[in-house]
């Protein structure tokens, strides 16, 4: 007998859609609830050469993503949704200080150029499922 404990990224971001109307029940919680966080099951590492001039895909659109770290070695770099937004800086792009991680915990791609020079970025990211 085998069970799959590995949920598909559908139900990792919880998309429904049943088609149908689904009844509202109201609820009223009477105690403190208790949550957990899901553990993340596998991370992925690697490590890209960032210029300023062209813009360096860090992390690809990933449903099942948890987390991802990344840190800048030497210099500072900018990081967007885009490539255009990273290569266009202040304009387009949120700046992340060498040296310093930096914690993402969304879903979306993420582009990155230095802001002057070049520098090798690190990138840990904590994958949901398989």
């Amino acid at each position: 007998m085998s069970i799959d404990l590995t949920p598909s990224p559908e139900e990792v971001v919880q998309a429904e859609d049943c088609g149908c109307e689904l009844a509202t029940v109201p609820v009223k919680v009477n105690n403190p609830v208790e949550t957990r966080e899901l553990p993340g099951i596998r991370a992925g590492y690697k490590t890209e050469s960032v210029g300023s001039s062209v813009g360096v895909k860090l992390l690809s659109l990933e449903p099942r993503r948890k987390s991802a770290v990344i840190l800048a070695n030497d210099q500072d770099i900018w990081i967007s949704g885009s490539q255009a937004g990273a290569q266009s800086g202040s304009s387009g792009a949120f700046r992340v200080n060498a040296a310093v991680p930096f914690t993402i915990d969304h879903m979306d791609e993420v582009w990155a150029c230095t802001v002057t020079g070049t520098t090798d970025v690190s990138v840990m990211s904590t994958i949901w499922s398989e």
